[in-house]
């Protein structure tokens, strides 16, 4: 029930937004891909007043991009390559920032927020659900507590050895389930008594046509709210990033 319920929520803007035909000027800034529907794509762009980009000493750059009541900003750690190499099941995470200053409700979450892998075949992928996320990496555990009975009854000259990899691996799903249940972007509605949500979103970069990273990739993150589609192409490490030491977080 609860995947029907996003799927009808977004299916009406997630089709509008994949048909856009021309391109014209909105206001006097941001450009907009319309059709006789009104349904318009919303492109991060630089030196436009709309948008920004702020780059925190941590290594996080943070792109906003704003239109009419609606502000969104995603951040992304300019070491996420490098990061999602090490993350369970290779996840790359986006963080999110939703601000509606308007008086008129807008519903914002997950669903059909995709990633553009530009450099390899445009493969897009779409964010995990967090829910089913959680389940999945659940069901993982318990193949491998099933796995390593299995071995530990053929080779119990080894049990310190599969013990120890089990429980390191349990604490890391553990950690995560944590992480997924307190940080994950869950599906809101931005009114006056609520204007703003922040979450993470998750992309598994699993896929047969990717292949290796390149040494810098390209993305174009989509983000399909009612009419409007919100584009945020970016590059990691970004174009003239030079590699420094981070800031440690006081303690």
């Amino acid at each position: 029930m609860r995947s029907q319920t996003k799927s009808l929520r977004y299916r009406a803007s997630w089709f509008l937004a994949l048909t856009f035909a021309c391109v014209y000027p909105l206001g006097s800034h941001i450009q907009a891909k319309r059709t006789q529907t009104n349904a318009q794509t919303i492109r991060w762009a630089e030196n436009v007043p709309e948008c920004t980009l702020v780059k925190d000493p941590d290594g996080i750059y943070r792109y906003s991009l704003e239109y009419e009541t609606l502000k969104v900003t995603m951040a992304v750690d300019t070491q996420e390559i490098e990061k999602t190499r090490r993350t369970l099941n290779h996840v790359f995470r986006i963080l999110l920032t939703f601000h509606n200053r308007g008086t008129l409700p807008v519903q914002v979450g997950p669903g059909h927020i995709s990633l553009e892998f530009a450099d390899h075949y445009h493969i897009r992928m779409g964010a995990l659900d967090p829910d089913d996320f959680s389940y999945r990496l659940q069901d993982d555990s318990d193949e491998l507590v099933h796995q390593s009975e299995r071995e530990l009854k053929k080779h119990p000259e080894r049990k310190e050895l599969i013990e120890a990899k089990l429980k390191e691996h349990e604490k890391l799903v553990t950690e995560w389930l944590e992480y997924l249940s307190t940080h994950a972007l869950q599906d809101t509605t931005l009114d006056t008594g609520q204007p703003e949500v922040t979450g993470m979103v998750f992309f598994s970069t699993k896929s047969k046509w990717k292949g290796d990273w390149k040494s810098q990739e390209n993305f174009v993150l989509r983000i399909p709210i009612e009419k409007e589609t919100f584009e945020f192409p970016f590059a990691l490490p970004p174009a003239g990033e030079v590699p420094t030491l981070r800031q440690r977080p006081e303690e």
